[in-house]
């Protein structure tokens, strides 16, 4: 009886040890968890101000300011490092003193000292083409989505890089402001894909548009592209396919019009003039081919089994 007794008070003694370790534990885990989230909470609150701060000197088109904003070893899907990168920004200052952005964060995600901000991004500005007798003043406007990667170093979030989804933009003069005009291609193309690119315009019958239909690598500095110029049927859709680069670069397809409108004079006969311009621009995000995934080999095998 006393062994039984004695076996009870031990089983007793080691169940209570080991609910008390299992109670520190919890504590201790609880504990863990409320550290993690104040950390956490700091780390959020000190990325928001790092995008505020870059969207201010952004605004402000101060590339020393917006320089120590970005890691050393800046890299984004494009290939472009930070140099080349604040090169490109820097161009587009110049060419559109007024542009403005605004960021909107749509989530932020912390693993230790690495973070993935997820991001909807627009601007505007104008743009002015000056010629002998006149300016003409074009509108720009540019839509993304994308993920910045940061790191923290010496405690500083940092920004490490960046992948483009999704990037649209257009540069609109004279009429074609007030156009509804879209250009449809693919978000992603693998290398050497053919791919059909089509872009439409609201517009009356008397409205004449020729166009062209190019696609453009993503290289600094970027080239110009300059393809045949065709007139839109009455349906005023014009469509082209084309070719991914094999170049393993993204590229833009780009949608080129100039749109032109008739109107009577005095004298009974009617008078043809160039009403507006417009250069519109998809992003297609182009997948290198990847010539170490081989399946032939597996499904022959399992032909062979059958």
């Amino acid at each position: 009886m006393k062994k039984i007794i004695l076996f009870l008070i031990l089983t007793l003694l080691t169940f209570t040890s080991v609910n008390s370790t299992a109670e520190a534990s919890l504590v201790s885990s609880a504990k863990y968890r409320h550290e993690q989230q104040k950390e956490n909470k700091k780390d959020i609150q000190q990325i928001k101000e790092l995008f505020k701060v870059y969207t201010t000197f952004a605004n402000k088109h101060d590339i020393k300011a917006i320089a120590p904003l970005y890691a050393d070893n800046y890299i984004n899907n494009d290939g472009f490092n930070k140099e080349a990168y604040l090169k490109s920004a820097q161009e587009t200052w110049d060419e559109c003193k007024d542009i403005t952005y605004e960021i909107k964060i749509l989530s932020i995600e912390i693993k230790g000292d690495h973070a993935t901000v997820d991001v909807d991004e627009t601007a505007v500005g104008t743009v002015f083409e000056k010629s002998e007798t006149f300016a003409v003043a074009g509108e720009i406007h540019a839509k993304s989505k994308g993920l910045y990667n940061l790191i923290r170093i010496n405690g500083r979030w940092l920004i490490s890089g960046e992948t483009i989804i999704s990037d649209e933009s257009s540069l609109l003069y004279g009429d074609a402001r007030f156009m509804n005009i879209e250009l449809f291609a693919p978000n992603q193309v693998s290398s050497g894909e053919s791919y059909t690119t089509t872009v439409k315009v609201d517009a009356g019958d008397d409205t004449v548009i020729v166009g062209s239909i190019e696609h453009d690598p993503i290289m600094y500095p970027s080239d110009v592209p300059n393809g045949p110029l065709r007139t839109m049927p009455e349906s005023k859709i014009l469509e082209r396919v084309i070719k991914a680069n094999t170049d393993n670069l993204n590229e833009y397809t780009v949608a080129s019009l100039a749109i032109s409108k008739a109107k009577p004079t005095t004298y009974g006969t009617l008078k043809v003039y160039l009403a507006g311009m417009a250069c519109i621009m998809k992003r297609v995000n182009v997948i290198p081919k990847n010539n170490f995934i081989k399946l032939e080999e597996k499904d022959k095998k399992t032909e062979e089994k059958i």
